[in-house]
């Protein structure tokens, strides 16, 4: 009897130890991961999200940047744009004279270094006014602008004559050359001369 009841005793504290020890025991692998999982994928998720909309985002009206616009394509010239055509005044008529019997032809007539030395000082100008001339940046005009003008005795310009393609001349070639040959001052000589300088466009 004694035996039987020590049984049951011992039967029932383990009974109670399995209870005990499944109450203090962590939860199930598989409920403890699964919170953890969402969380972190749905976290993953917001943060690549607006990383991806910035680097496939282009440019656009409010970064403040304008879409980049297509280049213009060059002009297309016809053969009545390139021809040369010449404006001016006509240098092939004689020089005036004075009649006050000055010593002018004891003066001898002007080098060509001379004329080149004073001729630079306006030669920027002049491929500012071919440059302005152009139809646009990108039109390449082919030939050359040549430009003449006579040098009077005194040293003064009188007469300027530019030739040079059709297309440079409707947009006021010969008027800004012009201006800026005439600014041009040289030293006295004995006679006057008529000058040629070439440009050839590029």
């Amino acid at each position: 009897m004694k035996g039987f009841l020590l049984g049951l005793l011992v039967a029932g504290l383990a009974f109670g130890g399995y209870l005990y020890w499944q109450h203090l025991r962590p939860a199930t692998p598989s409920s403890a991961v699964k919170p953890d999982t969402s969380t972190t994928t749905a976290t993953k998720k917001a943060r690549k999200r607006p990383r991806a909309a910035r680097l496939a985002r282009g440019p656009s009206a409010h970064d403040g940047l304008a879409a980049p616009e297509p280049e213009p394509e060059p002009i297309r010239l016809s053969a009545a744009d390139l021809k040369t055509v010449a404006q001016g005044d006509d240098l092939s008529t004689p020089d005036i004279l004075r009649l006050d019997m000055s010593n002018d032809k004891e003066l001898p007539e002007l080098s060509q270094d001379q004329i080149d030395a004073v001729f630079r000082g306006q030669e920027a100008a002049i491929l500012d006014c071919i440059s302005r001339a152009r139809p646009d940046p990108e039109t390449y005009v082919p030939g050359r602008v040549t430009v003449k003008f006579r040098i009077q005795r005194a040293g003064t310009v009188r007469g300027v004559r530019v030739e040079a393609p059709a297309v440079l001349q409707r947009t006021g070639l010969f008027g800004c050359i012009k201006a800026a040959v005439g600014r041009l001052r040289f030293p006295s000589a004995g006679t006057s001369q008529i000058l040629s300088y070439p440009f050839t466009l590029s």
